[in-house]
């Protein structure tokens, strides 16, 4: 019990306590954060940003990037626009299946190719926002219909809304699916540890195809959403959206390098953003801002999990040199693959 308290301190002790941090300073500064919409307002970004940085997440489990999700999402939000005369969940779905077939074949081509994931997506968030303008005819589209849209408008028990709720149940799903399925498991090993994961013949194309078909999955259900909401689409839309969902994530403590971070680490980082977001907006603070605190926060905790993962190191490696002193052998698993040391 008490080991299992210490590795949860360990993965999310930081974190929870900045989220705390966070709440209590904007509950001091800002009355109007004490109210029901504050977090109203924060469980909406789990349905925007929230959404977005999940897809992102998969990918970098598996040790990649996606860096097309606002291009993405633009596309399959006019794409959602365009086929809202067919009904509103017809839209939601053309936008989400459109999106996932798309990132499928972004993953399909960096595993076939070997191409690096920045590379590939850097090039194809361009082709991805030029199609959103040949889509929308190099101009916005507006729903000819608004009543589609109304029951996204539906705020019930308070705090929630259709939207929030679509996100609670795909954080639930891919949370599972990740933590419990044999294919989440073999994204999490082609991040960690990809050379020992393709010895071991873990089916790193179709694992890749099928992280970034999440990640355009997501990204298209979240434009589809906001733009349905908003009424209308425009092919520049989201100019924002990679660098905050990329920073929830990373915030919340998925690694950069693979392998790391689940389900959990994406909700908290969501939180901190989302009542960083709600509280700034209650202070009626500039755009700017809010950015630059989200920036300090980032670059806070990325140099905190550094400094953190090299003092554990330091202990692992002082606890082996004892092992030698003592018993005169490491044992052959006592190290991760990259830290074999002789002994003599």
């Amino acid at each position: 019990m008490r080991g299992n308290l210490i590795a949860v301190g360990r993965d999310y002790g930081l974190r929870l306590v900045i989220l705390i941090a966070v709440l209590a300073t904007f509950l001091v500064l800002s009355k109007g954060f004490r109210g029901p919409s504050s977090l109203y307002a924060i469980l909406e970004s789990f349905a925007f940003v929230g959404i977005v940085a999940l897809g992102l997440a998969v990918t970098m489990i598996a040790g990649e990037l996606d860096l097309s999700v606002a291009s993405m999402a633009a596309l399959m939000g006019v794409i959602a626009i365009e086929m809202a005369q067919f009904g509103l969940v017809v839209a939601i779905l053309s936008a989400t299946v459109g999106g996932f077939l798309l990132g499928a074949l972004q993953g399909w081509a960096i595993a076939k190719l070997g191409i690096n994931s920045l590379v590939f997506t850097a090039g194809s968030l361009i082709l991805i926002r030029g199609l959103a303008y040949v889509v929308s005819n190099n101009a916005p589209v507006v729903l000819t219909d608004f009543e589609i849209s109304d029951p996204l408008h539906v705020r019930f028990a308070t705090y929630f809304s259709p939207s929030s709720v679509i996100a609670i149940l795909l954080f639930i799903v891919v949370g599972i699916f990740l933590a419990l399925t044999r294919p989440g498991r073999h994204i999490y090993a082609v991040g960690g540890a990809r050379s020992e994961a393709i010895a071991a013949g873990v089916p790193v194309q179709r694992s890749l195809t099928l992280a970034f078909g999440i990640s355009g999955g997501a990204a298209g259900l979240a434009g589809a959403i906001a733009c349905l909401k908003g009424g209308s689409a425009a092919p520049e839309g989201f100019p924002d959206l990679l660098l905050l969902a990329v920073a929830a994530a990373l915030i919340g403590g998925i690694g950069l390098y693979g392998g790391v971070g689940n389900i959990w680490h994406v909700v908290i980082g969501v939180a901190i953003t989302g009542a960083l977001t709600a509280g700034m907006a209650t202070l009626a603070a500039p755009s700017y801002l809010n950015n630059l605190v989200l920036g300090i926060l980032l670059v806070v905790l990325l140099v905190a999990d550094f400094v953190i993962m090299q003092a554990a190191r330091r202990r692992r490696l002082a606890r082996l040199r004892q092992i030698v002193a003592e018993e005169g052998e490491i044992p052959a698993d006592a190290l991760p693959v990259g830290e074999r040391v002789g002994t003599s």
